[in-house]
């Protein structure tokens, strides 16, 4: 990265706001592995909360046929120079949707609002598509199957494991397996999730663990003023 020159206004050095920004490692909560996805630069801590970082799903499982879906990650905690973050949905770039529809199929959508058996409700979005066109009765026999399959592991699984299900294939599988029963099927897809509500208070460990730094660095700056004043 070029490094910034500071610029002078009326005989004045202006500030170079580079040189008060400190790097932030960005990790995935442990219930998604604990790997490092990214960094981010920021003058206070207190900045970094709230930032998503995006990653591809092929990066983060090392598998190069899931270079399509990009996943979100949200940071909630921060300790030391390091973040945690927590996943918040994923998506599918328009090209690929774009490549797999062709004519003479059709497209079955499902958006579903669900809610897993650990308190997180997520919206889930899936695509099927036939091998031929398919007639508006079996178009609705299979989103309807899509949608009580979707709900219905979302009833049986805890957060990190419905997400597994829905980015590494599960999921899908499960729906065409069903849904094939009804019409020919081509593919599965679910190409998009957003958390809408959490569950419990995400990783409260860590996030004690960033109050005792935060409580360290207030003493030692304390500490600091004190020897200063005596001085």
């Amino acid at each position: 990265m070029a490094k910034m020159k500071a610029r002078t206004v009326k005989g004045r050095k202006a500030k170079d706001t580079w040189k008060t920004k400190v790097w932030y490692n960005i990790y995935t909560a442990q219930e998604f592995g604990g790997v490092l996805i990214g960094q981010t630069p920021a003058s206070d801590p207190s900045l970094v909360i709230g930032r998503v970082a995006e990653v591809s799903l092929r990066d983060l499982t090392n598998d190069p046929t899931k270079h399509m879906i990009r996943v979100y990650f949200k940071i909630y905690g921060v300790s030391g120079t390091n973040a945690v973050s927590q996943f918040v949905g994923h998506d599918t770039t328009r090209e690929y949707l774009k490549s797999q529809i062709r004519r003479r199929r059709s497209k079955i959508d499902a958006i579903v609002d669900v809610r897993t058996k650990d308190g997180y409700k997520i919206r889930v979005k899936a695509i099927t598509l036939t091998a031929v066109r398919a007639r508006a009765r079996q178009k609705t026999a299979i989103r309807k199957k899509m949608m009580e399959i979707i709900k219905a592991m979302s009833e049986e699984k805890t957060f990190p494991e419905y997400v597994q299900a829905m980015l590494m294939g599960e999921m899908a599988n499960r729906i065409h397996e069903e849904c094939k029963k009804i019409f020919p099927l081509k593919s599965v897809m679910i190409y998009k999730s957003e958390v809408l509500e959490f569950g419990k208070k995400e990783n409260e460990g860590f996030v004690e663990e960033a109050k005792e730094e935060e409580q360290k660095e207030e003493v030692k700056e304390e500490q600091k003023e004190v020897v200063e004043a005596a001085e």
